[in-house]
C-alpha cells in the first residue's frame, strides 16, 4: 500500500519518512509496503497506515499541479482531509489517529459487534427496520453507520441485532445483506466509550480554520475548525453521511472529483449517487499521470 507512490515521487517519500520519524510504535513504511507479520487489517495498524499513505498521495497530486475547491473524507479518511484542507497540522492528525484506533480497537473488544452492507433497499425502510429492533441499547441493538450511495446502506450494531435486521431486510426486499470484515460496530452508539476519549484527547488540539472548504461526515455541510473539533467524536459514532455530502457537494456546483488514496471505492459511490459528474483517482503513479491527462482535456 503506497509503496509505488514512495518509489516514484519525492514528495510521497519525504511524507512516508516523516511519519516514520514522528511515530514510533512500529514501522509504517515496513507495514505498509510489506508487512511482514500480516497485521494491516488490525485496525490499530489500519488507521495509521492508511492516513499517512493518503497523504502522501496527496502530496504527489499537490506537486503535480492539481489544486483542489472542496474536499471531503471518508470515515478515517476525514483525517487525512482534516490535514490536507489544512484544519489539522500533519503531527497532530498522526497522532490523533494513532488514539482514535486504540480507542475504537478498545471499544470494540468491549462491547462485541459487527457490520453489514445492505444492497437494493431505500435507506428509509432499512431505518425503519432498525427502529424497530433498536430499543435503547439492548441485545438487538442496530442502526444505519454509512450511508453510501443509492442502493448501498451499511448498518452497524451488536451481533443479534444485525443478524436480526438482515433476516428482517431481506423480507424487505433488500437484494443482499453481505457482511463486512470488521472487528466491531463502528460507527454507532457502541464506539460511545471511543467517542468520549476521542473529544477528550482532541481538545488539547488545535484546530485551524480550513484553506480549503471541507465536508462533514457527520452534518454533511462544510465546517470550520472549531466545528471540526465538535464533529469528530460525532463521526465516530454516530456514522458517515457521504450521500448528502456528496449531493451538497454537487449542488454547489463542482463536477469534477477526484478520490486520493487506496482503491477505487468511493469513486464507485460518487458514480451512483450522479452520473452527470466526472470522477477520477489517484492511488498510483499510472493513476496521477492518467487523471492529469483527463483534466487536461477537460480544461484544466
Amino acid at each position: 500500500m503506497g509503496k509505488d507512490m514512495f518509489e516514484n515521487y519525492e514528495e510521497s517519500r519525504n511524507l512516508f519518512d516523516k511519519a516514520n520519524k514522528l511515530f514510533k510504535p512500529w514501522d509504517i513504511e515496513e507495514v505498509c509496503f510489506e508487512d511482514p507479520n500480516g497485521v494491516l487489517n488490525q485496525t490499530e495498524y489500519t488507521q495509521v497506515a492508511l492516513f499517512t499513505t493518503n497523504l502522501a498521495v496527496y502530496e504527489a497530486v499537490r506537486k503535480a499541479g492539481i489544486k483542489p475547491d472542496a474536499m471531503i473524507g471518508y470515515s478515517l479518511g476525514e483525517y487525512s482531509a482534516l490535514v490536507a484542507s489544512g484544519i489539522l497540522d500533519f503531527e497532530d492528525g498522526l497522532h490523533l489517529v494513532e488514539e482514535r484506533s486504540k480507542y475504537m480497537a478498545t471499544s470494540a473488544k468491549a462491547e462485541a459487534g459487527t457490520m453489514s452492507a445492505v444492497l437494493g433497499l431505500d435507506k428509509e425502510i432499512i431505518q425503519a427496520i432498525c427502529s424497530t429492533l433498536s430499543v435503547g441499547m439492548d441485545e438487538n441493538f442496530v442502526s444505519i453507520s454509512n450511508d453510501n450511495c443509492p442502493g448501498q446502506v451499511v448498518i452497524s450494531g451488536t451481533v443479534s441485532g444485525v443478524k436480526a435486521a438482515t433476516e428482517d431486510l431481506l423480507k424487505a426486499g433488500a437484494k443482499r445483506v453481505m457482511p463486512l470484515n470488521v472487528s466491531g460496530a463502528f460507527h454507532s452508539e457502541l464506539m460511545h466509550a471511543a467517542s468520549v476519549k476521542l473529544e477528550m484527547y482532541a481538545s488539547a488540539l488545535t484546530f485551524h480554520d480550513p484553506k480549503i472548504p471541507i465536508v462533514s461526515n457527520a452534518t454533511a455541510d462544510y465546517m470550520n475548525g472549531e466545528e471540526a473539533r465538535k464533529n469528530m467524536p460525532i463521526q465516530t459514532m454516530k456514522g458517515v453521511r457521504f450521500r448528502e455530502s456528496i449531493e451538497r457537494l454537487i449542488n454547489d456546483g463542482f463536477d469534477v472529483f477526484i478520490e486520493i488514496g487506496v482503491k477505487k471505492t468511493l469513486s464507485s459511490f460518487v458514480k451512483k449517487i450522479s452520473k452527470d459528474v466526472t470522477v477520477l483517482n489517484v492511488e498510483d503513479k499510472k493513476s496521477l499521470e492518467k487523471t492529469l491527462a483527463t483534466l487536461a482535456t477537460l480544461g484544466y
